[in-house]
């Protein structure tokens, strides 16, 4: 039986992130995950920003947040000498005079002021509407996550450290000081199965939901935009007047299917945003793994302490991802504590009933 450190679960963008770290830290990690062409990880945008869009407020944290974003897209970066960070300006369209307003007012405070360049900006693109112009957002940017996912993997299989398979409960046998998993074993154990946590009968007490979402990507020919754009959609910029667009909320529906209603309404929101008639390229459909309460999952099992959860980033998994790694890492290697907000033992009871 082949020894590891730690055993991962899933290499979506919770998995890909924290395997980094902890090989970074010397540890010796082996990754269990089926391989598929299409997970809410790899067809997301990768983009990322500081604010909330509709209200214009910031992110929960998010000046603990962006440190370490950048640290690891500089250090994975460095260490497989490849490219994954795009810096992409981001505006966000005005509807209304009351809107400009509102933006002015918020660029003002001096939490929001890093975040929020004060100059309006004149719609310049002549296939765009926006008669009301634009706020450009500081500090955004896109990860090409399928890069990162796919580049992490192929290392993991270059040193056979990665089962490609779906994980087997039935072969798992759970030790006070160690975790057998067929021919592998750990001391300890991390789920971070993304919506297929509901299916893990350690961790589906934990209230996870799966809100679908799809996306488009499209041929705009002429328009010439290189800023992601956000209304009540998102236009982001692949080059040669590629986008891809999205994306839909669908709290319903729990396939991973891509749906006529779903591109419809793309379609829809786009074609009145823009000039232009779209050539479809591809569809793409995945399910977020979202929590109640808008926090994320992270923590050791009730009953067995080696035993660990990173789950639920939700719409903004990019952004936190690298600080919350950072927070389960001190809290599984030293015992620090993890913010109350986001540690599992908030649900508890649930466990227990």
């Amino acid at each position: 039986m082949k020894q590891f450190d730690y055993i991962i679960v899933g290499q979506g963008l919770a998995g890909t992130i924290l395997c980094f770290r902890l090989r970074q830290l010397g540890k010796s990690v082996c990754v269990i995950d089926k391989h598929r062409e299409v997970t809410s990880s790899k067809v997301a945008p990768g983009a990322y920003n500081p604010m909330v869009l509709k209200r214009f407020t910031p992110c929960w944290k998010v000046e603990e947040q962006l440190k370490p974003l950048y640290t690891f897209i500089n250090e994975f970066e460095s260490h497989y000498n490849t490219q994954i960070h795009q810096p992409l300006k981001l505006w966000r369209k005005f509807q209304s005079v009351q809107e400009q307003n509102l933006w002015m007012e918020k660029s003002e405070k001096k939490r929001l002021t890093p975040f929020m360049n004060p100059v309006f900006i004149k719609n310049p693109h002549s296939e765009l509407n926006a008669d009301f112009g634009f706020g450009e957002v500081n500090h955004s940017g896109r990860v090409v996550l399928s890069k990162m996912i796919s580049t992490l993997r192929d290392d993991l299989l270059s040193d056979a450290s990665i089962l490609d398979e779906e994980f087997d409960f039935k072969s798992l046998v759970v030790q006070k000081d160690k975790i057998e998993y067929k021919s592998v074993c750990a001391p300890q154990i991390v789920f971070c199965e993304g919506h297929r946590m509901s299916d893990n009968p350690y961790f589906n007490y934990l209230p996870l939901m799966r809100t679908k979402g799809e996306l488009i990507t499209v041929k705009l020919k002429g328009l010439n935009v290189s800023e992601q754009i956000k209304s009540n959609i998102s236009i982001l910029p692949l080059g040669d007047d590629v986008y891809k667009v999205g994306a839909t909320f669908n709290w319903d529906d729990k396939d991973e299917d891509c749906s006529e209603e779903g591109k419809k309404e793309l379609l829809d929101k786009l074609q009145a945003l823009v000039n232009i008639e779209p050539q479809i390229i591809k569809q793409e459909a995945g399910l977020r793994p979202t929590v109640k309460d808008r926090r994320a999952l992270l923590g050791a099992h009730p009953e067995h302490k080696n035993m660990y959860v990173f789950n639920g980033l939700g719409t903004r998994g990019l952004l936190i991802s690298p600080f919350l790694c950072l927070q389960l890492v001190d809290f599984m290697e030293d015992k620090l504590n993890l913010d109350i907000e986001v540690d599992v033992k908030r649900y508890e009871k649930e466990f227990q009933c």
